[in-house]
């Protein structure tokens, strides 16, 4: 592929190439076909399509051949799209979509396919991106209860965590230093919510709602591919946490004790080597830097 020339002529500045018009000609046709998908959906009459090709800004013979076939065939390519990401996301949260109810969660999934959509490149990813574009909007429905999101991302976390790497079965973790950071496995997260929303039932049809209070888990995969959920106490979650963002094991102790206002004991120092020792046996944690 050819570079963009500059001009020898300073006032001309930057020259078209003909790769540079080739490129610009497929990036209108991709936002047609995007905004095909989840936008608005385009009536099948000349006009309409014609408004449509001309707000993203398609080549004149691009255009003149889709008028010609009409958007027929193109509307399947449009089931398709968003059916694939109707799937993935019904997939990953199924009890939220049930608690909120269907008519719902498709306003929901509609408003965000029309106004921002899916960036990613892959399908496990599209139900976080959806989460993201709701958390503002759920909390001033009053058709959507207080704990949902908290329960959508505990539901959606299960994919995140499968898809990682876990530590394999024959790993043994190596030994810890005070002036060292602490390995996990990639799998392996820290979460907080408002809502025991852990402790719900599976069952997809029950509306128990779930005890208001303040949690933090660890999330992980084990060595036989199960992802589990470890409740932790408030101690061991501000230590961990730290931990799990690099910082070395000492300052993490220090820094731990401070934010709750305690003191850095025995007890505690105790404690948490049973923590660490227990997450390296149940193959979450791979041992020092």
């Amino acid at each position: 592929m050819r570079h963009a020339q500059l001009g020898g002529a300073g006032a001309k500045g930057r020259r078209m190439t003909a790769t540079d018009s080739e490129l610009a000609r497929a990036r209108a046709l991709e936002t047609a076909m995007a905004r095909l998908a989840l936008g608005d959906e385009v009536e099948d009459d000349p006009t309409a399509i014609g408004r449509w090709l001309d707000d993203a800004g398609v080549h004149p013979d691009d255009r003149a051949a889709i008028l010609e076939r009409g958007i027929g065939r193109l509307s399947g390519y449009r089931r398709l799209v968003r059916g694939n990401v109707q799937g993935a996301i019904e997939l990953a949260i199924p009890r939220a979509i049930y608690r909120m109810g269907t008519d719902v969660f498709e306003g929901y999934l509609a408003q965000w396919l029309a106004e921002d959509g899916p960036r990613t490149h892959y399908l496990r990813d599209v139900t976080r991106e959806f989460l993201d574009y709701c958390e503002p909007r759920w909390p001033r429905d009053s058709r959507v209860p207080d704990y949902l999101m908290n329960l959508a991302r505990h539901e959606a976390l299960r994919i995140e965590i499968a898809s990682q790497s876990a530590r394999p079965l024959d790993s043994e973790p190596g030994e810890l230093q005070l002036d060292q950071p602490v390995r996990f496995i990639e799998a392996a997260r820290l979460v907080r919510y408002a809502h025991a929303v852990h402790q719900l039932s599976e069952e997809e049809t029950d509306e128990s709602p779930p005890d208001a209070r303040e949690v933090a888990l660890l999330v992980y995969r084990s060595p036989s591919h199960e992802v589990r959920y470890l409740e932790l106490t408030p101690l061991a979650a501000q230590i961990l946490e730290r931990l799990l963002s690099g910082i070395v094991l000492q300052q993490a102790l220090l820094e731990g004790c401070a934010a709750l206002g305690v003191s850095l004991t025995q007890e505690v120092l105790d404690g948490t080597a049973r923590v660490l020792a227990d997450l390296a046996e149940r193959g979450a944690l791979l041992g020092g830097a």
